[in-house]
C-alpha cells in the first residue's frame, strides 16, 4: 500500500504543472522564515607540506602540491621579492570540498589584485552543478565570506576570483540537491531536499558593489521565488512542496529504471537550471540479513573487510559459477552455502548487491551507507568562562560512517560469526583544545587559578578493531529499527605541549608541575547514543537536536575549587555539561 508523507526540502512555485507528474500531489507551501544561520567556524589546522616560492615585482605563480589551487601574482603586485606559500589545512566549512588552503604571508596586502584559481574535478559536482561552485575566505572573526566576482571556466574546470589579500581559502558547494542518486526497495521511499549555504541576501540579490557574502555553516531551504517546480514521470508517487519532495517507489520494477526526479531552479542573476536525482528501484529478495566486519586489517586479505550474507542462495555452484557484485563491481565470494555466503570487500564500497549462480540471479539486497558529522563541546573553565570569546574549550567534530543492512537482525537468522561491530572506514575525529580561563573562588585571600592553552589540534581515524591501542578512538554499533545505537570511546593524550596552571593569591604566585593535556568524550564515553537514518545517506540524533551530559567539573582547573565552602563556588560556577549535537 502506498504511503504519502509531507516533506521539507526542494524548490517549487505555483507555476509547477502537475499534469506532467504522474501520481503526484502538491502540498501547501510552508511559511519560509530567514534562519539564524551560523557563519563562524574554528580555524583549520595544517595538513601535509606547503608549496613555497619566491616572487618579486615581476610577478609569478604558485600551485599547491595537490594541484587544486593556483595563485597568480601579476607584475607590480609586490614591490620586492617575498616568499609565498600554500599550506593545505583541514576543512572547517561544512560545504567545503576537500582541504582548505592557507595562503601566506597571512594578511598580505597587494598593490593590484591577484588571481586565486581552484581546479575542480567531475566528482566535485555530485549533488550540484559547476555554476554553484563558489570561493570563500575566512576573515579575522572566523566568518567565511564568499566572493561575488567568481568566474567559471567550465571547459577547463576552473573557478577564479581576484583579491588583494591573503587568508584561508576554500571552494564549496553553494547549492545542492540531495540525494543525487539513491537506491530503494519496492515501495521504499526517499526524501529529497534542495538547500543553499547562502543567506537570504545571496549573490543574486546583493546590492551593486557588494564584494562578499557570508556563508552559512547550516544550510537553508531555497525561497519559493527561486524554485520553478518539480517534475516526475514514473510508476511511483512524488509529493513536493517548495524545497522538499518525497518519492515512494512502486510495488514493481518500473519500466524505466532508474527513475528521474528533476527540479528546476531560477537564480535571478545566474539563470535557470535543472538538477536531477536518479532513483534505482530494487527488487530485494533472498537476503534476510547481512553483516560487515569492518576490521580491515585481516591477514591475507589485502586490508579488505568481511561481508556475511544470510538468506536463501541454493547449493554452491562452485568457484567458477559464483558471482557477487556490489554496485556493479565483482567481489570475492570464498564461502557459499545454501543459507550463508562470505565475501571480501573494499573498505568503502556500498550499493546494490546481486548474487548469481551459473549466470542466474538468485538473490538481491543493498549494502547501505550513511554518513554525517557531529560536534562535541566541553568548556574547562566553568560557566563564567564559557561566555568568553577565548574560552578554554575542547571541541571535537566526529565524522561517523555506518555500513550495514539498515534493520535489526531477524529472529530467524542465527549469526555464524560473532565480532564487535563498529563504524566504517572514514569515521574520524578532528579535535581542538585551546583558550584561556581564570577562576577566582571567594575568600579574603583567594587563590586565582589560570592557564592559557595555545591552539592544539589533530585528526585521528577510528581504530580498526584488530589493532587495539593504535589510537584512542573506538566505536561499537547496535542495529535498531530506523537507525543505530553507537558507543564511542575517545581519549587522546598529550595533545598540548607541557604547560603549567598558575596559582596566584595575596602571598604570591606559584605554578603547578608542567604537564600536557588531552581530549576525550567525557560525559558520553561508552554510553549508547541513539542515531536515526535520515534520507538515504545521512545520520541524525534521534528525536533531539542536542544531547547534554551531566554537569562536569572544570577539568584542567578543578583544583581551583578546593575548600571553598558549602555550597562551594565549584557547585555554582564550575559545573557545566558537555554537549553532543548534529553538525551541518
Amino acid at each position: 500500500m502506498k504511503k504519502i508523507f509531507a516533506v521539507a526540502g526542494l524548490i517549487i512555485s505555483s507555476s509547477l504543472i502537475f499534469s506532467s507528474c504522474k501520481k503526484s500531489d502538491e502540498l501547501p507551501a510552508p511559511v519560509v522564515q530567514q534562519p539564524n544561520g551560523n557563519t563562524v567556524t574554528a580555524v583549520g589546522t595544517a595538513l601535509g607540506n606547503p608549496s613555497q616560492k619566491s616572487i618579486d615585482a615581476a610577478g609569478g605563480e604558485i600551485t599547491s602540491e595537490d594541484g587544486v589551487l593556483t595563485v597568480i601574482i601579476p607584475a607590480g603586485a609586490v614591490n620586492t621579492a617575498k616568499t609565498f606559500s600554500i599550506q593545505p589545512i583541514s576543512k572547517q566549512l561544512p560545504a567545503g570540498i576537500g582541504n582548505a588552503y592557507r595562503l601566506t604571508p597571512h594578511g598580505e596586502q597587494f598593490n593590484t589584485p591577484v588571481q586565486i584559481i581552484f581546479h575542480y574535478k567531475q566528482e566535485d559536482l555530485a549533488n550540484t552543478l559547476p555554476e554553484f561552485l563558489d570561493v570563500a575566505f575566512q576573515d579575522a572573526a572566523g566568518t567565511w565570506q564568499a566572493m561575488t566576482n567568481t568566474v567559471l571556466d567550465k571547459p577547463n574546470k576552473k573557478i577564479t576570483v581576484t583579491t588583494t589579500h591573503f587568508s584561508d581559502w576554500t571552494y564549496f558547494k553553494s547549492l545542492k540537491l540531495t540525494p543525487d542518486q539513491a537506491m530503494v526497495e519496492l515501495e521504499g521511499s526517499v526524501d529529497l531536499k534542495l538547500t543553499t549555504t547562502f543567506p537570504f541576501v545571496d549573490p543574486d540579490d546583493a546590492p551593486p558593489g557588494t564584494t562578499t557574502i557570508p556563508v552559512y555553516t547550516t544550510p537553508r531551504e531555497l525561497r519559493p521565488d527561486e524554485i520553478l517546480g518539480w517534475t516526475y514521470s514514473g510508476d511511483g508517487i512524488l509529493v513536493s512542496s517548495n524545497s522538499k519532495a518525497f518519492y515512494t517507489a512502486p510495488d514493481h520494477i518500473p519500466s524505466t529504471n532508474p527513475e528521474a526526479v528533476a527540479v528546476r531552479i531560477n537564480m535571478h542573476r545566474k539563470g535557470q537550471f535543472l538538477l536531477v536525482s536518479n532513483i534505482t528501484v530494487l527488487a530485494e529478495r533472498g537476503v534476510d540479513y547481512l553483516q560487515v566486519d569492518e576490521d580491515y586489517f585481516k591477514l591475507n586479505h589485502n586490508s579488505k573487510c568481511a561481508l556475511y550474507l544470510y538468506g536463501s542462495f541454493g547449493n554452491d555452484p562452485g568457484v567458477a559459477g559464483r558471482s557477487v557484485t556490489i554496485d556493479g563491481v565483482p567481489v570475492e565470494a570464498d564461502v557459499w552455502a545454501p543459507g550463508f555466503i562470505r565475501c571480501w570487500i573494499d573498505r568503502d564500497i556500498s550499493g546494490a548487491i546481486t548474487i548469481s549462480a551459473n549466470n542466474h540471479t538468485v538473490a538481491n539486497s543493498v549494502l547501505r551507507k550513511w554518513k554525517s558529522d557531529f560536534i562535541y563541546t566541553r568548556y574547562h573553565g566553568g560557566v563564567l568562562n564559557a561566555g568568553s570569546p577565548d574560552a578554554l574549550k575542547e571541541e571535537t567534530i566526529f565524522t561517523l560512517v555506518y555500513r550495514g543492512f539498515g534493520r535489526p537482525c531477524p529472529s530467524n537468522v542465527n549469526l555464524l560469526f560473532q565480532f564487535d561491530p563498529c563504524l566504517a572506514n572514514g569515521t574520524e575525529a578532528e579535535f581542538t583544545l585551546s583558550g584561556s580561563a581564570s577562576i577566582t573562588p571567594p575568600g579574603t585571600c583567594p587563590t586565582v587559578s589560570s592557564i592559557t592553552i595555545p591552539r592544539s589540534s589533530g585528526l585521528t581515524p577510528m581504530n580498526p578493531t584488530s589493532v587495539p591501542g593504535l589510537t584512542g578512538f573506538r566505536t561499537h554499533v547496535t542495529d535498531k529499527d530506523g537507525g543505530i545505537g553507537i558507543k564511542i570511546e575517545f581519549d587522546i593524550n598529550n595533545v598540548t605541549p607541557a604547560l603549567s596552571v598558575q596559582r596566584t593569591n595575596c602571598h604570591g604566585t606559584s605554578f603547578d608541575p608542567a604537564r600536557s593535556y588531552g581530549v576525550g568524550f567525557e560525559g558520553f564515553h561508552n554510553t549508547e547514543i541513539d542515531l536515526a537514518f535520515w534520507g538515504t545517506n545521512e545520520l541524525t540524533l534521534r528525536g533531539v537536536a542536542e544531547l547534554k551530559s551531566p554537569r562536569l567539573s572544570t577539568g584542567i582547573l578543578i583544583e581551583a575549587w578546593d575548600g571553598t565552602g558549602n555550597p562551594s563556588h565549584y557547585e555554582t560556577d564550575g559545573l557545566m555539561p558537555a554537549t553532543f549535537k548534529n553538525h551541518f
